[in-house]
């Protein structure tokens, strides 16, 4: 579970699985509609205790450790603790996280089983502990897009080639003898396609995406990407 300390209290944010193991009488009802002091389900099946509700003119507010939020508004709470919880910030959130630099904890996770090759999804669900699949493919999808998790799953990626010893001198030179030496055309023709992808010849917009997906990421996970920037492998750093 995840915690952040104000005014001296700790306050704590809780899994739906640890939540239930905890208090299994439990009854949850959602963030919007809970009163002051109610533990209540984030939008990504996290709980939380609404720590303030008040109208403040014609707006209703709700405040938690993962934030304040307008609950008129058409937004979701996410179970992530902000450095401000008494901010708006949340409500143009998807601007604020695509720009983030330094990545959490939960996104290193994900990216670690992206880069193994998991399914989106799975790697949101177990990174995020949660067990609401809709919600956990959007914000999969939303993950990728951003800068950051993309260069963590390319250097993750680097690291398993580099663990096998799976160089890109020695990628490119396994493709070549392949050309070379194959019997079958179309093994020939693979392989030239593929070293050809790598060289960058006839390279398009489309080209570009291929070769990323080439670099480690799989069809699905460029999709997620959409018209998000690319990069081929080993050229991202990550923040420390």
């Amino acid at each position: 579970m995840d915690f952040k300390d104000i005014k001296g209290k700790r306050h704590y944010v809780y899994s739906l699985t640890e939540w239930e193991i905890k208090y299994p009488e439990s009854k949850l009802v959602s963030w919007k509609v809970g009163l002051e002091g109610d533990w209540v389900l984030t939008d990504d099946d996290h709980v939380v205790q609404i720590l303030k509700r008040a109208n403040y003119g014609d707006m209703e507010v709700v405040r938690c450790i993962t934030g304040t939020y307008n609950v008129d508004r058409d937004i979701e709470m996410t179970s992530e603790i902000p450095d401000n919880i008494y901010s708006f910030s949340k409500e143009d959130n998807h601007e604020r996280f695509l720009k983030k630099k330094k990545p959490s904890t939960k996104e290193f996770l994900f990216a670690k089983y992206i880069a193994k090759g998991e399914d989106t999804v799975e790697s949101y669900l177990k990174a995020y502990k949660t067990n609401n699949k809709e919600y956990a493919n959007r914000r999969a999808n939303e993950l990728l897009r951003s800068e950051r998790v993309r260069n963590m799953v390319s250097d993750e990626i680097q690291k398993i080639l580099d663990n096998e010893d799976c160089t890109p001198s020695y990628i490119i030179r396994t493709f070549k003898q392949v050309a070379d030496l194959a019997e079958r055309d179309t093994d020939k023709l693979r392989s030239l396609e593929s070293l050809a992808k790598i060289a960058g010849l006839f390279e398009t917009e489309k080209k570009r995406e291929e070769l990323t997906v080439f670099a480690g990421f799989t069809e699905e996970q460029m999709k997620a990407i959409g018209n998000g920037a690319t990069k081929k492998l080993g050229s991202s750093t990550k923040e420390s």
